[in-house]
């Protein structure tokens, strides 16, 4: 009974299936997206490391050469290594800041919830929310800022909290806090607000996002 693992199939399915996993990996820790089961998830990487050695087909001619991987073991395997992990990661980064940019401004992306659609744009903005039990909170969501994305999206924290008055005017920030964090199943609407000056919004002529 032979146990050792058949090493060309290995090296396959590595080839095969490894950098389209590497491109999902990060293309779904830059980008909200939705789960994918395993079955599916093979079959996704399979296409992307197509494409992935198909935009290195002169690199691949090249260490295909007679001879190349004992004549330049290094460079053969630092090529190798390159093309399952590093073009994967650059191939991907490429795409996610080209679909961000203003080329691709009228390109539909297909993001899970509306949620994702918006905070993936990491706008700066005041946020009043209307909690469950009645009332208000405000806060300032910017830089310093965080939005929980699919599938745990709801829950948000803002780094500055303001006061808000039962008309929903946002008074002066309250001295001494840190920010707050708001549960999804503490409020039903979030209102997104426009930041034209340093002092938060008034009720009379805001601007919302």
């Amino acid at each position: 009974m032979e146990l050792a693992p058949d090493l060309d199939k290995f090296v396959l399915f590595v080839l095969l299936v490894f950098p389209g996993m590497v491109a999902m990996r990060v293309y779904r820790l830059l980008m909200p997206a939705r789960e994918i089961e395993w079955k599916d998830s093979l079959v996704e990487a399979v296409f992307f490391s197509t494409v992935n050695f198909a935009l290195c087909l002169p690199v691949l001619v090249l260490i295909g050469r007679a001879g190349f991987s004992t004549d330049h073991p290094y460079w053969f395997a630092f090529i190798v290594m390159a093309l399952v992990l590093v073009v994967p990661l650059l191939v991907t980064l490429s795409f996610v800041k080209l679909i961000r940019s203003k080329l691709m401004h009228g390109l539909q992306v297909q993001y899970p919830t509306a949620w994702d659609y918006f905070f993936d744009k990491r706008l700066p903005c005041f946020v009043r929310v209307h909690l469950k039990e009645g009332g208000y909170i405000g806060g300032l969501y910017s830089s310093q800022s965080f939005a929980a994305a699919f599938p745990r999206h709801g829950d948000i924290y803002m780094e500055v909290t303001y006061r808000v008055d039962k008309e929903g005017t946002f008074g002066a920030p309250i001295e001494g806090s840190k920010g707050m964090l708001v549960r999804a199943e503490n409020y039903t609407i979030l209102e997104f607000l426009e930041i034209t000056q340093p002092d938060p919004p008034q009720t009379q002529g805001e601007k919302h996002v």
